[in-house]
């Protein structure tokens, strides 16, 4: 375990440099969205993913969805609805709602949603899962550790960006381990292909390398 004492709030247990990294089990099939009934697409909207028209539009953008049963992360295609402790969601402008085990996969598709089927609309929200309180927060306010070994977190998918609602949380889980610094905690704006490809690499349709060799920021 890490050398400082643990906040007694912390709710997950950070595992040191020399520990097991955890493992993923991968599952899943297609479901739909809380607010209609499922369609063949697994979208809880119309056949488009796009918001119902006489919906209350404002209410969708503004707030994250439950976690449909069956529906599968965008990425990885794992059940995101089973990984409560790391699921994260998203919502383009359109009213297309996607959803994620893990806040990497969340990042591999923010960075380049065309290389998972994602439609030609802006992302309008973003929701992820609080490393402290277990808590959907607002992703667009959320503080992100660029976390890089798989052994520092007992994480699903082995390796993720891990968020924060405070800045503070952020800087007390990098003065846990001596490979990070105040430099490695972002914010959504640096959420690009670069990062989503060093998290989740292989799942992209390209000729690149699985992306675990990847630096996160070239100097």
């Amino acid at each position: 375990m890490v050398n400082q004492p643990t906040p007694a709030y912390r709710r997950r247990a950070l595992l040191s440099s020399i520990g097991v990294g955890a493992t993923a089990s991968f599952a899943g099939c297609l479901g739909g969205d809380d607010s209609e009934p499922d369609d063949e697409n697994g979208n809880g909207d119309d056949a488009n993913g796009d918001a119902d028209e006489n919906g209350d539009d404002d209410a969708e953008f503004e707030q994250a969805a439950d976690f449909p049963d069956e529906r599968e992360c965008a990425v990885c295609s794992m059940v995101a609805g089973e990984y409560p402790d790391w699921n994260a969601q998203l919502i383009h402008e359109d009213g297309h709602r996607e959803y994620f085990c893990s806040s990497g996969c969340l990042a591999a598709y923010y960075g380049a949603p065309e290389e998972f089927g994602g439609p030609d609309s802006e992302i309008e929200g973003v929701w992820v899962t609080d490393y402290e309180t277990g808590e959907l927060i607002d992703g667009t306010e959320a503080y992100f550790v660029e976390v890089t070994d798989e052994d520092h977190v007992d994480d699903i998918m082995m390796r993720n960006p891990t968020p924060f609602a405070d800045r503070e949380d952020a800087e007390a889980f990098v003065d846990e381990f001596e490979e990070y610094d105040d430099d490695d905690i972002i914010t959504l704006e640096s959420f690009d292909r670069e990062l989503g490809e060093f998290y989740r690499g292989r799942f992209f349709d390209d000729d690149s390398d699985d992306g675990h060799n990847h630096s996160l920021h070239a100097a």
